[in-house]
């Protein structure tokens, strides 16, 4: 982070074989409707600042700082150069065109605005976007987020419109009422807001089943350890809150309710099975009759995994919001178990099967400065009797699989569930947890930051 802006630019445009005058980087935002946008520039009158001391001034993050690159698109004079950015003035727009005889919605770019002139003066620019006629009637829209689509009134400055840099203007050609009725006796979609409303999770896999030339009945899409449900009607909505998503192609088709016979007898389990440390995942696909026991599932989770010794036992257990809900009996019937929910399978350590009644098991999560805000996967441990917290965290950190120096961020808390209080971090290495009065619903809460979540650095917005 000591690393100064203009190096850091210098850097980035040599990754991307990009000549470092073509770019331009952007703090990115998290407005309070859930999308992320470009929200101030980096100028380059910050060259000689340390990214550390932009991170402090432009960001309201503590822990983060996520940029967008903007790549010159403006020809001048036989150079591509960078737009002009007056404070107070110009605005970053993004654009969209909605076809309705393709049923396309294309991104075009960005382009810049000026705060005080009305959407109208523009109306001509984005017809040479796509190469109309310069009188033609278009209708504009704001994409405030996917599922809020508002019509732009032309009369109207950017300024009182209240658009602001990152926001996204879709465009498409305002249509005759003859025009409209042959689109909806084709069946087709004919308005930017229709269009938004329609898209569903079957349309995309339908698109990506394409693209990679394979049956649409082979995708799952998910999130990390978190398979979305796939239905025909399921809006695109449900899987866009996070800005990535993940797809896996299975061996056999996606079970999709609404599916007759055989489909509508089965049951569909992910499991992620920990090795010795819960560093170490392994994800287990597992199909099953609906009126099968949880002991079945134990068995499938056997013929693909090698336990330490012939006497070891494994549990399944249920995982929410990055805690444990609740583990599982053998002889539970899997239809209780919510088909989507997060499910975790491990070995059962040693130390826990030998626990006398002097010891203590007690449940383990992480979070970051605040415990509601969990991360990671939790795990059951056990608190020995007269043993110290210097001993708990040699054992901790062999069961995290972290080195001295990843565990030495780690601020270890006593975090009670009932009383709401703030977490009791043990600051004394020679306390002897077993000695405290400890309820079932009291957790051991590691502090840290969520190395996962941090290592997605890159937010695409492409044109």
């Amino acid at each position: 982070m000591n690393t100064t802006y203009g190096v850091f630019k210098e850097n980035v445009s040599q990754y991307f074989n990009i000549p470092s005058e073509q770019v331009r980087f952007w703090i990115l935002a998290s407005r309070q409707n859930g999308t992320v946008r470009p929200d101030v520039p980096i100028l380059e009158s910050y060259s000689n600042t340390s990214m550390k001391e932009i991170h402090a001034r432009l960001t309201s993050q503590e822990d983060e700082m996520k940029l967008y690159m903007e790549v010159a698109d403006k020809k001048f004079n036989g150079k591509t150069l960078l737009s002009s950015i007056k404070e107070n003035i110009s605005i970053l727009i993004f654009l969209k065109y909605f076809d309705p005889d393709t049923q396309t919605l294309e991104g075009l770019g960005q382009l810049y605005v000026r705060r005080f002139d009305k959407s109208s003066n523009y109306i001509h620019t984005l017809c040479k976007k796509k190469n109309f006629p310069l009188d033609t009637p278009l209708k504009l829209y704001e994409e405030i987020k996917p599922n809020m689509i508002d019509e732009i009134d032309l009369r109207f400055t950017f300024q009182r419109l209240e658009l602001q840099n990152g926001d996204i203007i879709c465009f498409q050609k305002n249509l005759t009422e003859k025009e409209i009725q042959e689109h909806i006796e084709a069946g087709r979609i004919h308005s930017i807001p229709q269009f938004y409303e329609s898209l569903s999770l079957h349309t995309v896999a339908e698109a990506v089943a394409f693209h990679l030339n394979i049956d649409l009945l082979k995708i799952r899409f998910e999130k990390p350890y978190d398979p979305i449900e796939q239905t025909a009607n399921r809006a695109l909505l449900d899987m866009i809150r996070k800005p990535k998503v993940y797809y896996e192609i299975l061996d056999g088709d996606i079970i999709e309710p609404g599916k007759p016979e055989d489909t509508e007898k089965e049951k569909f389990f992910k499991i992620i099975w920990l090795g010795n440390t819960i560093k170490n995942e392994e994800i287990i696909d597992i199909r099953l009759q609906k009126d099968a026991i949880v002991s079945e599932i134990i068995k499938e989770i056997l013929k693909k995994v090698t336990l330490s010794s012939p006497d070891a036992k494994i549990r399944l257990y249920e995982v929410m919001n990055h805690k444990i809900q609740k583990e599982y009996k053998e002889t539970e019937l899997t239809g209780r178990i919510q088909e989507f929910m997060t499910l975790y399978a491990e070995e059962i350590p040693q130390d826990e099967l030998l626990a006398n009644s002097n010891d203590q098991i007690i449940q383990v999560y992480h979070f970051i400065k605040d415990p509601i805000q969990t991360h990671g996967i939790p795990f059951k441990f056990v608190i020995k009797n007269g043993e110290t917290l210097t001993d708990i965290k040699i054992r901790l950190q062999l069961r995290l699989g972290m080195n001295k120096i990843e565990f030495s961020r780690i601020r270890i808390a006593i975090i009670s569930e009932i009383t709401y209080e703030k977490p009791e971090y043990l600051e004394d290495d020679d306390i002897i947890l077993s000695e405290r009065e400890l309820s079932n619903t009291d957790y051991l809460g590691l502090d840290h930051v969520d190395e996962t979540e941090s290592a997605e650095k890159i937010i695409y917005i492409r044109g």
